[in-house]
């Protein structure tokens, strides 16, 4: 994992000396000299001019390559497939959005077409491919890539990894959409520094991803994280996995839209700007709706500090474009509900980035080890 690690610290910094990186990265110089060695054989690093020290020999600082390799992103959602293709220094270059249908008897292999596409567009700019990234809703085997549930696509038990790989011929990494922002986050984003936090992404559904002493936790065979299904009332509406009462149905984007319109506060055509239109005018159904939301979750969210004790909880998704409404019930209930121990914990509110979850996937490729080599010519 070093070669991760220095590749990520890289795209996230800038660059650096090996004795940087070593530091940076809490590694003994050795270790960091015989991984930047083959890194700079790949031609994935270069060696910048030395920059003059006061303590002894100019430093050389090494820098990425940033066209020297490139992965595909690909998420996959209900009813559209996104993708990206980033350069080694986690920048997108490219981008796409196709409609798709998950519940067609030949989705898969009209994911693969659409993939296939993306890597005949490397192959067509001659940009030396690493692999692709699959990012979907659901539980996801992270050893295997075999999807083994997802109600959101309505697959199950499906070795999308192995499918793909066998149909492209490239590396395909395949994992939950929330695990890859969460790793993506603790390779490249703000998080790198915490060595425990929680990323809660709220939209049509609810994902919990967590990093804890500084490695993203999983589950048994990739289960964790559902925090959507956490159960908070008994006799609660009916949820997408069957249940009854599950936070999803309250607290999600597509639940605050189904009981707005029930209510009759907005239309059957109504979105969330018209949710958030509705409550910045006053509308005291919307006012109440967006209350209840936002007391719930910081409930919820309370519960999941006191068990787990981050630095950092992360708070994005669709539900940010209502946050203003949210953000004055959902501080006022975490704080009721948390121990002492855990007030110091910072609440991170992110604007959301609709290319977010393919980029993550994309980059995961970008520093994990079973990548493929830079290619030739």
């Amino acid at each position: 994992m070093t070669r991760t690690a220095v590749l990520a610290l890289l795209a996230r910094c800038g660059p650096l000396s090996r004795a940087q990186i070593a530091e940076r990265l809490e590694l003994s110089p050795a270790t960091i000299t015989a991984s930047t060695r083959r890194l700079l054989a790949e031609g994935l690093l270069v060696e910048e001019e030395p920059r003059p020290s006061t303590t002894g020999r100019p430093s050389i600082p090494l820098a990425l390559v940033p066209a020297s390799a490139h992965a595909i992103g690909i998420q996959v959602a209900g009813e559209h497939v996104s993708g990206v293709i980033a350069r080694l220094d986690a920048q997108v270059v490219h981008s796409f959005r196709r409609s798709f249908d998950p519940a067609d008897p030949d989705a898969v292999d009209t994911l693969t077409t659409l993939i296939r596409r993306e890597v005949d567009e490397a192959e067509r700019r001659r940009l030396p491919l690493s692999g692709v990234g699959v990012a979907v809703p659901g539980i996801v085997e992270p050893e295997t890539g075999t999807l083994r549930m997802s109600v959101r696509l309505g697959w199950t038990g499906m070795p999308l990894a192995a499918r793909l790989r066998t149909a492209l011929g490239v590396p395909v990494f395949v994992d939950n959409d929330i695990s890859a922002v969460t790793a993506a986050e603790r390779l490249y984003g703000p998080g790198a520094d915490d060595a425990d936090f929680l990323l809660v992404a709220i939209g049509q559904g609810i994902g919990l991803g967590m990093v804890l002493d500084g490695a993203p936790y999983r589950g048994a065979a990739g289960a964790a994280g559902e925090f959507g299904h956490l159960p908070i009332l008994p006799d609660g509406p009916r949820c997408v996995c069957g249940n009854r009462g599950c936070l999803e149905t309250q607290v999600s984007t597509e639940s605050l839209l189904r009981d707005a319109r029930a209510a009759g506060i907005l239309s059957a055509e109504s979105d969330l700007d018209d949710l958030d239109a509705a409550a910045s005018r006053g509308d005291r159904g919307a006012v109440d709706l967006l209350d209840q939301a936002g007391v719930l979750l910081g409930r919820a969210l309370a519960g999941a500090v006191n068990l787990l004790g981050p630095q950092t909880v992360v708070v994005m998704g669709e539900i940010t474009a209502l946050w203003r409404h949210l953000s004055e019930p959902f501080h006022r209930s975490l704080a009721m509900h948390l121990l002492p121990a855990g007030r110091e914990t910072r609440i991170d509110v992110r604007d959301w980035d609709e290319e977010l979850i393919a980029a993550s996937a994309a980059r995961i490729v970008l520093g994990a080890p079973l990548a493929a080599p830079r290619q030739k010519g």
